[in-house]
This record gives C-alpha cells, sequence and structure tokens, in this order.
C-alpha cells in the first residue's frame, strides 16, 4: 500500500514536471508571438506613418503643381497680351516713320507758304517776319529738333501771322535810308509819320508803293492812331486812308 502511494507520488510528481515544461514552451511561443506582432504592428506603424508623410507630402506638391499651372496660365495671357502691346507699337513706329516722310513736304510746303504771304503782303516788320521764315527753313536741316518740334514752331508762325490782322501796331523802321514812325492796322493798312512829324504817308498796295498824304484831317487822325497804338490816347473812330484810288480822287 505504502509503495503503491509513493508510485501514485512520483507518479503525479513527474506529470508535474512534464507539464511545466510544457506550459513554459507554450509561454515562450506565445511570447514569442506577441514579440513578433509587436514587431509587425510597429512595422505597420511606422509604414502608416510613412504613408500618412507621403500623402502629405503628395498633397502639398499637387498643391504646388495646381498654383503653378495657374501661375503659369496668368503668365501666358501676360506674355500674349505683351506681345501684341509690342506689335501695336511697333505698327505705330511704322505709322510714325510714315508719318515724318508725309509731313516733312508738308512743313516745306507751309513755309513757302508764309514766304509767299510776307512777299504778298503790306510790308510791316518786314525784316522780323523774313528771318523768322528764314529760322524756320534752318531747323529743318537739324537733327537735334524733333519733327513735332519742327511742326510746332511753323504753327506758331502761322499763329503770329494770323494775329496781326486782329491788332495795331506803331513801331519805327526805316523806308530807304530814312527812320519813320510806322501804324499798322491789322493786315489792311500801313502808314509812316516822320520824326519830326511833318511828312506822312501810307502803303498802296495796288501799286506796291508809299504814297504821301496831304490831307492835313488825315495828317491829324494818323497823329492820333500813333497814339492809340502806343496807349497814349483813347480808342476813337478815324478816317483815314487805305486805297490809292480814293487818295488820288
Amino acid at each position: 500500500m505504502f509503495k503503491t502511494f509513493n508510485c501514485l507520488i512520483l507518479f503525479a510528481f513527474i506529470s508535474t514536471g512534464l507539464f511545466a515544461s510544457d506550459l513554459d514552451k507554450s509561454l515562450n511561443v506565445i511570447q514569442k508571438s506577441n514579440d513578433t506582432l509587436k514587431s509587425y504592428q510597429k512595422k505597420i506603424d511606422k509604414s502608416e506613418d510613412i504613408r500618412e508623410t507621403l500623402f502629405d507630402q503628395y498633397k502639398q506638391k499637387n498643391a504646388q503643381l495646381r498654383n503653378t499651372q495657374k501661375y503659369n496660365e496668368q503668365l501666358e495671357k501676360i506674355i500674349l497680351s505683351q506681345k501684341e502691346e509690342l506689335n501695336s507699337i511697333n505698327q505705330q513706329l511704322i505709322d510714325i516713320e510714315q508719318t515724318k516722310k508725309n509731313i516733312y513736304p508738308l512743313m516745306l510746303e507751309m513755309i513757302s507758304s508764309l514766304k509767299i504771304l510776307i512777299e504778298s503782303d503790306t510790308p510791316f516788320l518786314l525784316q522780323e517776319r523774313e528771318e523768322r521764315v528764314k529760322r524756320l527753313e534752318d531747323s529743318l536741316s537739324k537733327a537735334d529738333i524733333k519733327t513735332n518740334e519742327k511742326f510746332r514752331i511753323i504753327l506758331e508762325a502761322f499763329k503770329i501771322e494770323y494775329d496781326y490782322a486782329k491788332t495795331i501796331e506803331a513801331y519805327q523802321e526805316k523806308i530807304g535810308n530814312t527812320s519813320y514812325n510806322i501804324l499798322r492796322l491789322g493786315r489792311v493798312a500801313l502808314y509812316y509819320q516822320s520824326l519830326d512829324l511833318k511828312n506822312y504817308g501810307y502803303y498802296n498796295k495796288e501799286t506796291k508803293k508809299w504814297q504821301e498824304i496831304t490831307d492835313n484831317t488825315s495828317k491829324s487822325n494818323i497823329r492820333k492812331a500813333i497814339k492809340i497804338a502806343k496807349k497814349q490816347g483813347n480808342v476813337t473812330l478815324l478816317n483815314l486812308p487805305f486805297l490809292a484810288k480814293k487818295e488820288a480822287k
């Protein structure tokens, strides 16, 4: 009986030892499996982080690409606009060159018209007006004067001539070798008065010569008109000879 009990205890001990050994092995396997799973999980987590990082980078690059495309589209519009503007400028330059070619003969013709006007007009301020035309002719050959400036001074000369028709003026000028007081009434009449106030006359447009005035009333009116022109007398109506035919009668 005792022996049988001992055998049972020994068997139980052996069985317990064997079970413990198997349990340890199972625990080791489980532990290794857990470690392996943790390792895999870490790799999965790391892969997920990498995926998210790559996805964020993709979104950033994609946004940059869209912005770059929009910028390129806008840049193409700007370049196209600049090309159109450049073409317009080139056309304007061509037009300007063509205008210069056309305007030069026009300026020559305008200066020629001024010369003809002065030659056919009453000879007031003759030297001053002829010198003005000479300066205009000289300016056409000067490279340092721009075309628009040349045209401007020609127009200014025309304006000066035009304004003569609306004004009266008294000044001193020589007729031959003798100095006289000259009275200009617009462009229609030109009179002289000797400096000693004794001799008077007017320019006869028909004969293109100076003609003496002997009528005392006309002389008196010329004296008054000269004072008015010099702003030394009050404006009044005066009877002055204009045409040679009237003077001859």
